[in-house]
C-alpha cells in the first residue's frame, strides 16, 4: 500500500510543479531558520550540562545589601572552606590576573590565561587530548594548553614534556592539552597555569585579602551533602574571617548550571526569543503548507469521492495525503540541511562576533536533530490532514461530478481563519523588526554626554621588550603631538569612554560612613575630559601642572555619584573607601556621560589620578580636521616602529568603537529581520495558494460576470477584496498585541524610544502590499481567462 501511496504522491507533485516548487522553496528556507533557532535554544538550555558532576558543582557567590549576587568573592575563602567544611570534596579557583607571553621555536603568543588549582580536574572532569589530568597541574612550572593553542605553537604533535618560555624569563613544561570543549561551556580555556604562580606575585598577594572580591571559585560537594545546610554555616565564616568592612556580605552556593545566567542575565531572554520566533515561523510554515496543499488538492475532489464510493476508509485517504505531505516536508528538510550548514550557521556565527559559535555535531546534537525531525513530521501530518478532511467533507454526489460549489461553509471559515492567523504573525514580526531598528537607531544617535567625533585612539600597550627605552621614546612621541598643529588635545590613559573596567568599591563621605555607595572606580588621566569633550559641572580635571594631585589623592567624580551622596556641590569634599585608611579629595565633577551603551543607566563613577603623562594602554588624539588623520597615522606608525615590541601599533576611531558597542543588538536585529523576511515570503506563498483555490472555486461565476460585461479590473477587485479584508482584520488584531509586546521589549533598555503609531502604519502597509503582490497576479490570470471555457467548467 505504501508503494502505491508513494507512486500517486510523486505523480501528483509532478502534476502541480508550480505549487510543489513554491512549497519546497518556502519550507526549505523556513526549516533552515528553524534548525538554527532550535540549535541555539538547545545549546542554551543544555549549557554546561556535559559536566558529569554538574549537580554537585557550585559557584561561590557574594551578595551585598539589595544588590544582585555576583560570581566572585575573596581569594582566601576557598582554602578556608576546604579546611572547615568536610562536605566539600574539592574546590578550585579560576582566576584571571595576567596574560604572560609564551615563546617557543621563535613564536611569541599571548592568549587569555586562567590560573587554576591543582585540584581543578577533580572538580571539572574536562577531557585531555594529551596528558594526565591527575598530575597535569601539580607542579608550579607546568602549563596546559587548548588544542588550538598547542596546534599553533607545536603543530600536529603531542607537545607534552616540551619546554616553553614565559615572559622571556621562566621555563615551563607542557603537561597537558585540553580536548576541544563544547561551545555551550561557561569555561573556555586557552592557557592554564597553577595558582601557585599568583601567590609568587607581590601585587596579587596585596589584593588577595579578606576584603577584595575578585576571585571566581567552584566547589564540588560530596555525594549526599546538603547544600542548604552548608550554606547556613557560611555567615559564621564571614563573621570570623572577613575584614570589618566586608561583614555585611552574604555568601551563597549557586548551582553551576546557572552560572551563565548570573554572568549574563539577558541570556534567558535570548533563548526565549529564539524559541518564540521558531514557534512563530513554524506556525506560518504550517499554515502556508496547509493552504498550498488545499489549493493543489481541489482538482482531486472527484478522486477522493471515487475512493470513498468504492469503499476506501478515512484512514486510507489520510494515509495518501500524509505520504504526499511528508514527501514534500522531508525533501525540503533535506534541502535545508546544506543551506543551514554552509550559509546560515556561518552567517549566524559571524553575527555572534566571537560569542558562542554554533556547529552541528551529528553525535552530540541528537536532541536538535530529533526535535527538528519531529516538528517537521508534525507539520507534515497537520498539513496533510486538513486538505484530506476538507475533500472528504464535500458532498460525495457532487464531488464525483467534479463540482466544488457545494463545499461546506466551515471550510471557507477555516481558510479565512488560517490566513488571518498567518498575517497576524507576519505583522507582529514586522512590528518587532521595526521596533528593534528604531531602538537601535535611537541609541546610536543619542547624546552620549561627550563628543566621539574626530578622535583617533591608538592602542599603545604593545608589550615592549625594553620598558625603560619605551618610556623615553614615548615621551618624545607625546612631545611631537604637542607640536602638531592638527592636534587639538590628547590623553594617554588606561581607559576610553568606550572601554571601562568592571571595578567597584564602596565609598562614603569622610566622617559619614552611613552614606555608603557602590561606585565604579577607574583610572583617570591628564587631559582626559578635554580630549573627549566631557563637560565639567564644577572644578577641574587632573593636571600635569598640579603635582599635588598625586599627594592629595585627587579624584574626579560624575554627577550620578554626587547625587547619590545627596550633594549639590562636591569640589573640596573628602571621600573614603572601605578597607582603605586614606582619604580622597574631590577636585572635579563631570556631567553624566555614557561609559556603557544605553542598555544600562549611568551609575556612580570615580576616577583616581593615574599619574603624569606617559604611554599607557590607549593614546587618544582629538584632531582639528579629520582629513589630517592619515598623515598622523603614518607618522605614529613610523615612530612606534622604532620601539622594539611584540605587537604592532593599531588604531581605531572612537566613533566606530562607540557604535561597535551596539553590534550584539544589531546582530539580533539582523537575525530577526532575516526570519521576518522568510515569514513574509512564506505568507506570500500561502496567500498565492488561497487565491488559486478561490479562483478555481469561482471559475463559472467569473465567466458569467465577464459575459455580462465585467471588466478585468472589476474581476481583479472582486477576487482581491476578500483577502484584503482578511489582511485588514489581521492588522487590527496584531496592532494592540504588537504595541504591548513592543513596549515590553523596549522596557528592557534603560534608555529607550517608545512604540509609535507609524510603526503599525508601516507594518500594515507592508502587509497590504504583500497581499496585493500575492493576490493580483493570480486574480488577473483568472480575470483574463476565456469566459467560454470558464462557463463550461461544470
Amino acid at each position: 500500500m505504501f508503494r502505491n501511496y508513494l507512486k500517486i504522491a510523486l505523480r501528483q507533485l509532478m502534476r502541480n510543479r508550480l505549487l510543489t516548487a513554491i512549497n519546497m522553496l518556502g519550507l526549505s528556507v523556513g526549516l533552515a531558520c528553524v534548525v538554527v533557532l532550535v540549535l541555539f535554544a538547545q545549546k542554551g538550555l543544555t549549557w554546561d550540562t556535559f559536566h558529569p558532576n554538574i549537580d554537585r558543582i557550585y559557584t561561590i557567590q557574594t551578595k551585598e545589601g539589595g544588590d544582585n549576587p555576583y560570581n566572585q568573592s575573596v581569594y582566601p575563602l576557598l582554602d578556608q572552606l576546604l579546611r572547615d567544611y568536610p562536605d566539600i570534596e574539592a574546590g578550585t579557583h579560576v582566576q584571571n590576573w595576567s596574560r604572560p607571553w609564551i615563546s617557543y621555536g621563535g613564536k611569541d603568543m599571548q592568549e587569555p590565561t586562567d590560573y587554576v588549582d591543582s585540584t581543578f580536574f577533580q572538580v571539572f572532569k574536562l577531557p585531555l587530548k594529551y596528558g594526565n589530568p591527575a598530575t597535569a597541574l601539580q607542579n608550579r612550572y607546568s602549563v596546559v594548553f587548548s588544542e588550538k593553542m598547542a596546534q599553533n605553537l607545536f603543530g600536529a604533535v603531542n607537545p607534552v614534556g616540551r619546554q616553553v618560555t614565559l615572559d622571556d624569563t621562566l621555563q615551563y613544561t607542557v603537561t597537558g592539552v585540553l580536548a576541544k570543549l563544547p561551545a555551550n561551556s561557561s569555561l573556555q580555556f586557552e592557557v592554564m597555569l597553577p595558582t601557585a604562580n599568583l601567590l609568587a606575585d607581590a601585587g596579587f598577594r596585596d589584593n588577595a585579602n579578606w576584603y577584595n572580591n575578585f576571585s571566581t571559585m567552584f566547589v564540588l560537594l560530596k555525594e549526599g551533602a546538603d547544600k542548604n545546610r552548608l550554606e547556613a554555616k557560611l555567615p559564621q565564616l564571614v563573621k570570623k574571617h572577613f575584614s570589618a568592612d566586608g561583614q555585611n556580605r552574604t555568601l551563597l552556593l549557586a548551582a553551576f548550571k546557572d552560572f551563565i545566567h548570573t554572568a549574563n542575565p539577558t541570556f534567558k531572554n535570548l533563548i526565549g526569543g529564539a524559541i518564540a520566533i521558531a514557534i512563530f515561523l513554524l506556525l506560518i510554515l504550517s499554515i502556508n503548507l496547509i493552504n498550498l496543499n488545499t489549493a493543489s488538492a481541489l482538482p482531486r475532489a472527484k478522486e477522493v469521492a471515487m475512493r470513498q464510493v468504492v469503499g476506501a476508509s478515512k484512514w486510507m485517504v489520510l494515509g495518501q495525503f500524509w505520504v504526499e505531505s511528508a514527501l514534500v516536508v522531508l525533501t525540503s528538510l533535506a534541502l535545508a540541511v546544506p543551506f543551514t550548514i554552509y550559509y546560515l550557521i556561518p552567517r549566524f556565527n559571524a553575527l555572534r562576533d566571537g560569542n558562542m559559535q554554533l556547529d552541528i555535531n551529528w553525535a552530540t546534537d541528537s536532541p536538535t536533530i530529533l526535535t527538528v525531525l519531529g516538528l517537521s513530521l508534525l507539520v507534515a501530518a497537520v498539513a496533510g490532514t486538513y486538505p484530506a478532511l476538507y475533500l472528504m467533507g464535500l458532498k460525495t454526489t457532487e464531488a464525483v461530478k467534479g463540482k466544488l460549489s457545494a463545499s461546506p461553509k466551515q471550510g471557507r471559515l477555516r481558510q479565512n481563519a488560517l490566513i488571518v492567523v498567518q498575517f497576524t504573525l507576519a505583522v507582529l514580526l514586522i512590528l518587532g523588526t521595526i521596533g528593534m531598528r528604531a531602538q537601535l537607531q535611537y541609541m546610536k544617535r543619542a547624546d552620549v554626554g561627550y563628543n566621539p567625533q574626530n578622535v583617533l585612539v591608538f592602542k599603545t600597550d604593545l608589550a615592549y621588550r625594553n620598558e625603560k627605552m619605551a618610556a623615553v621614546q614615548g615621551q618624545s612621541i607625546l612631545n611631537s603631538l604637542r607640536q602638531n598643529p592638527n592636534v587639538v588635545s590628547f590623553t594617554s590613559s588606561g581607559l576610553t569612554p568606550a572601554y571601562y573596567w568592571d571595578n567597584f568599591n564602596t565609598y562614603y563621605p569622610d566622617g559619614d560612613d552611613a552614606r555608603q555607595v557602590n561606585v565604579r572606580h577607574v583610572q583617570g588621566a591628564v587631559n582626559y575630559t578635554e580630549t573627549f569633550n566631557i563637560p565639567l559641572l564644577e572644578g577641574r580635571n587632573f593636571s600635569a601642572a598640579t603635582p599635588a594631585d598625586s599627594i592629595n589623592r585627587a579624584v574626579v567624580i560624575n554627577e550620578a555619584l554626587m547625587k547619590a551622596f545627596g550633594w549639590t556641590t562636591a569640589v573640596g569634599k573628602k571621600l573614603r573607601q572601605k578597607s582603605d585608611p586614606n582619604t580622597y579629595t574631590i577636585i572635579g565633577v563631570t556631567k553624566n556621560y555614557h561609559y556603557r551603551d544605553l542598555t544600562d543607566k549611568v551609575g556612580p563613577m570615580l576616577q583616581w589620578y593615574g599619574g603624569r603623562e606617559r604611554l599607557s594602554t590607549f593614546l587618544s588624539v582629538r584632531l582639528a580636521n579629520e582629513a589630517g588623520a592619515p598623515v598622523l597615522i603614518r607618522e605614529m606608525e613610523r615612530q612606534f616602529k622604532k620601539i622594539p615590541a611584540r605587537r604592532a601599533l593599531s588604531y581605531t576611531y572612537l566613533a566606530d568603537e562607540v557604535e561597535k558597542a551596539y553590534k550584539p543588538i544589531d546582530s539580533i536585529w539582523q537575525m530577526v529581520s532575516f526570519v521576518t523576511l522568510i515569514a513574509i515570503l512564506t505568507a506570500c506563498a500561502g496567500i498565492f495558494g488561497l487565491i488559486t483555490l478561490v479562483a478555481r472555486q469561482r471559475t463559472k461565476e467569473i465567466g458569467v460576470r465577464k459575459v455580462l460585461g465585467a471588466s478585468v479590473a472589476n474581476i481583479t477587485v472582486l477576487l482581491s477584496s476578500d483577502f484584503l479584508k482578511l489582511v485588514g482584520l489581521a492588522i487590527l488584531i496584531a496592532a494592540p498585541i504588537g504595541w504591548w509586546l513592543g513596549d515590553t521589549m523596549l522596557s528592557y533598555f534603560a534608555y529607550h524610544t517608545q512604540p509609535q503609531w507609524w510603526h503599525i502604519a508601516v507594518a500594515g502597509l507592508m502587509a497590504v502590499g504583500i497581499a496585493l503582490v500575492s493576490v493580483v497576479f493570480q486574480a488577473l490570470k483568472a480575470a483574463l481567462a476565456n469566459p467560454v471555457k470558464s462557463i463550461r467548467t461544470e
